[in-house]
C-alpha cells in the first residue's frame, strides 16, 4: 500500500511537471506568435504596394504607347493580400507618427479578430482616399498604447496601397462616453480619426470611455 501511494505521488508530480511545461511553452509562444504576425502583416503590406506600383507602371506604359493622356489617374483597383491564407482581413494603409518615431500597418475591419493583430479601419469609414473620415481603432494595451503620447499639432502621415502619402495634423483629442454613442465625427469631410479605449492606466474590462484623436489634412 505504501509503495502504491509513493507511485501515485510520483505520477501526480510528473503530471504537474508536464502541465507546467506546456504552460511555459504556451507562454513563450505568445510573444513569438505576436512577433510573427506583425512580420507577416508588414510583408503583405509591402507586397501590396509593390504590386500596385507595377500595375501603375504598366498602365503608364500603355498610355504612352496609345498616346492617350485623357485619364492620368490609375485605373487599378486596390488589391487585397492576406497576411496568412486563413486571414479575414488585409492591410490597406500605414500610419507614420513622425515625432514619436512610430508606424503601424492598418488592417481592413474593426472586428475583434482583426484588432487582435493590429489597428483596423472601421467600415464604412475605411477608404483612405475618400472624401470622408478615415477611422482607425486599436487596443489601448497593445497596438494603440502609444496614442497616449500623441499631442496637439503632431504630424501623422497616411500611406495608401498606391503609395500615395497624405499628411495630417492633430487638431483635437477628446474623451468620449461610449454609452452615449456619439463621436466628434463629420461624415462629409476628409479627416483621420484614431480611437481607443480610455483610460490607458488602470485597465479594466468595463471601459465606457473612448480616447478620440482627430487630425485634418495639411
Amino acid at each position: 500500500m505504501a509503495n502504491l501511494t509513493k507511485t501515485v505521488r510520483k505520477l501526480a508530480a510528473a503530471a504537474l511537471l508536464i502541465v507546467g511545461g506546456f504552460l511555459c511553452v504556451q507562454a513563450s509562444w505568445l510573444p513569438t506568435k505576436a512577433w510573427l504576425s506583425q512580420q507577416l502583416i508588414k510583408h503583405s503590406w509591402q507586397q501590396s504596394i509593390s504590386i500596385m506600383a507595377q500595375q501603375q507602371m504598366q498602365e503608364e506604359q500603355q498610355q504612352i504607347r496609345s498616346q492617350d493622356n485623357t485619364n492620368p489617374h490609375s485605373l487599378s483597383k486596390p488589391i487585397a493580400i492576406k497576411p496568412w491564407p486563413w486571414a479575414d482581413t488585409f492591410p490597406i494603409a500605414e500610419l507614420v507618427f513622425q515625432r514619436i518615431d512610430k508606424s503601424i500597418v492598418v488592417l481592413n475591419g474593426g472586428d475583434p479578430t482583426t484588432l487582435a493583430f493590429s489597428a483596423g479601419a472601421v467600415a464604412p469609414f475605411n477608404q483612405p482616399a475618400a472624401i470622408k473620415p478615415f477611422v482607425v481603432a486599436g487596443h489601448r494595451d497593445s497596438h494603440f498604447a502609444f496614442l497616449e503620447d500623441i499631442t496637439i499639432k503632431d504630424i501623422i502621415s497616411l500611406v495608401d496601397v498606391r503609395g500615395k502619402m497624405q499628411h495630417y495634423q492633430v487638431e483635437s483629442i477628446d474623451i468620449v462616453d461610449a454609452t452615449i454613442g456619439q463621436f466628434p465625427l463629420v461624415a462629409d469631410e476628409r479627416s483621420l480619426v484614431l480611437i481607443t479605449c480610455y483610460p490607458f492606466k488602470g485597465i479594466t474590462n468595463s471601459a465606457d470611455e473612448r480616447y478620440v484623436i482627430t487630425a485634418t489634412p495639411l
